[in-house]
């Protein structure tokens, strides 16, 4: 019995090892969405992905391909965000400023490229400014954007403390309840908590924006009308968050399964003395 509580500590252990490094993977890579964006006039469709914070863009308006980073930025006091292929923090808050006027902003520098190539003059017509106010609903809501980053770093933090306290029950034993297996129990909870809500919030932010507009430079200038609806998609930064949440459901059962266990042992035997017994002085 005691080897089997053993191994069940440790498997918690394992999991949430495996958790935290597909939490920190989901962060850290660019595939949260993937899309394309459609222009009449281009030769075929942009190619597009991005994460939390960046990504990037092949433009194929011409034969050529043209290759961009994209970097998000958000506007905090106007409430809006939005992933800009500017080198540098200022130049792409005034790209976004500009966007949200309904200006046309300034190209974008090339990350890449095999050849030299420039916009020709069909695209050159379309660089005259509009006083239009953008919708703003075309644009990233920044609530949305920082509870989802909010709550993937809550989902690691305790992510972190299930497996150190995993560990710290294998090799001890805790006096403390809350860093005791009672414990685990919280940290395993609180993961699954918040890795759904983080699901929930990125899910809402692509249901009610993404889908429609990918909120990058080229569908957001009006000047010239990429557009995305329907050709975007979550990636799979997105969907492996269900591991996480998986394992650490299967963690809390290992737990439960463990307490089972132990109220299933037997009793320690008692010996009942009679003190009645004169015998008993002899010893």
């Amino acid at each position: 019995m005691a080897k089997t509580k053993w191994n069940l500590l440790f498997a918690t252990f394992i999991l949430s090892c495996v958790s935290l490094a597909t939490l920190i993977v989901a962060l850290c890579t660019p595939y949260w969405v993937t899309a394309e964006a459609y222009e009449r006039d281009a030769y075929k469709n942009s190619e597009i992905n991005y994460g939390l914070f960046a990504g990037s863009l092949t433009q194929n308006f011409l034969r050529n391909p043209r290759y961009y980073d994209l970097a998000l930025t958000c506007l905090y006091h106007e409430y809006v965000c939005a992933y800009s292929c500017q080198a540098d923090e200022e130049s792409r808050s005034d790209e976004i400023l500009r966007l949200l006027k309904g200006l046309r902003p300034l190209d974008c520098p090339a990350r890449t490229s095999k050849t030299k190539l420039y916009i020709d003059e069909m695209m050159l017509s379309y660089t005259r400014q509009s006083e239009e106010v953008f919708e703003r609903s075309n644009f990233i809501n920044t609530g949305l954007w920082v509870s989802t980053v909010v709550f993937l770093g809550i989902a690691i933090s305790f992510a972190a403390l299930s497996v150190s306290f995993s560990i710290i029950n294998v090799l001890f034993n805790p006096v403390e309840p809350i860093f005791s297996v009672f414990g685990m129990y919280i940290w395993n909870g609180v993961t699954i908590a918040s890795g759904t809500l983080t699901m929930i919030m990125w899910g809402a932010l692509f249901g009610n924006t993404l889908s429609n507009n990918i909120a990058i430079t080229d569908t957001l200038t009006i000047q010239i009308p990429y557009s995305s609806t329907g050709l975007a998609s979550l990636g799979a930064s997105y969907w492996i968050l269900f591991v996480p949440i998986l394992l650490h459901g299967v963690n809390e059962g290992l737990l439960i399964w463990r307490f089972y266990i132990i109220n299933k042992e037997p009793p320690p035997t008692t010996i009942d003395v009679d003190r009645s017994d004169l015998t008993i002085i002899m010893y």
